[in-house]
């Protein structure tokens, strides 16, 4: 990770951090209910575009790839000190394709949206192309 990149996410996540009550939502039950969502579909296998997702999104330190082999759904969870900031699952479709889900915590401040926005859903609808 760049060193500009890597102060930037460790700025959000300071920031995240101590604003997470106001922010992020503890209950993960909770946040999927209330999450402000996005639905992209692609062609491309859900797993192409999850490796694209994580190679060139801005990815905070405390990003996961999750994979359940049971659903064959990969999540990507962005969650700090017991809170969940944003979601996003990578679902695949009877035609190969892939159903995606993004899942952003209502309460994100403007600049966190913009980030979010600009440096993750921007590359993720880039990658989903």
């Amino acid at each position: 990770m760049k060193k500009q990149t890597l102060a930037i996410a460790l700025t959000l996540l300071a920031t995240a951090c101590a604003t997470a009550k106001e922010s992020g939502i503890r209950d993960p039950q909770r946040f999927r209910a209330i999450a402000e969502t996005t639905r992209l579909t692609s062609t491309q296998a859900p797993e192409k575009v999850a490796r694209c997702f994580e190679d060139q999104a801005a990815l905070l330190p405390m990003t996961r790839f999750i994979k359940d082999e049971a659903t064959n759904t990969t999540t990507y969870r962005l969650r700090g000190y017991g809170y969940t900031f944003e979601e996003i699952d990578f679902v695949a479709r009877a035609d190969g394709g892939a159903e995606i889900t993004t899942f952003l915590a209502p309460g994100v401040n403007a600049k966190w949206r913009a980030d979010f926005e600009a440096g993750r859903l921007a590359v993720l609808r880039s990658c989903a192309a």
